[in-house]
């Protein structure tokens, strides 16, 4: 015991204190900013992207069965895939943005997010453009959506995309399907 208390008891080094308080005054440098790997896709006019750890699969245009009294909601019905019934939502409506010329039936390609755990939703898209790690190059373009929808613009070759919020995304299907 008496060695315990004679470590904390002896006298601090020279200039410890200012060294502490130095240290402890700094602010800490910002972490690099990760977007990890993304998922581009097209939906109308919009090139967006989500992070793919949300993006689980995408599917070939899948059968979407409709809800009666459902018709002109956010959600378009409920779609089959892989064993499971999912519900199926129109994101042109949940962004308040016109439907694509292709309607949810007749789109290229069905994307399903996973917001957590037995939790997973369908969004019929038009295109898969690809998947690329981190943003890119941050865009100074307007964007097209309200900035509660988007945590960045980025450019590349063929313009700029916008990567969406993806938890604004999920609590705004959340409430849209309740």
């Amino acid at each position: 015991m008496t060695q315990i208390s004679s470590l904390f008891d002896r006298p601090l080094p020279p200039g410890y204190r200012d060294e502490l308080q130095t240290l402890i005054a700094e602010r800490p440098s910002d972490p690099p900013a990760r977007t990890g790997s993304l998922l581009l896709f097209q939906l109308g006019d919009l090139r967006l992207a989500l992070p793919t750890r949300v993006a689980s699969a995408v599917a070939p245009v899948l059968h979407i069965a409709r809800i009666p009294h459902r018709s002109g909601t956010v959600l378009l019905g409920l779609a089959a895939f892989r064993g499971d019934i999912l519900p199926c939502c129109s994101l042109a409506r949940i962004l308040d943005r016109a439907e694509p010329a292709t309607n949810a039936v007749t789109t290229a390609r069905t994307l399903i997010l996973d917001e957590s755990a037995g939790r997973r939703w369908a969004i019929p898209i038009d295109a898969v453009l690809g998947v690329r790690t981190g943003g890119g190059v941050p865009s100074d373009h307007p964007p097209p959506l309200a900035a509660q929808w988007l945590r960045a613009t980025y450019s590349d070759d063929d313009g700029p995309f916008h990567l969406l919020d993806e938890q604004v995304l999920f609590r705004q299907i959340t409430l849209a399907t309740a």
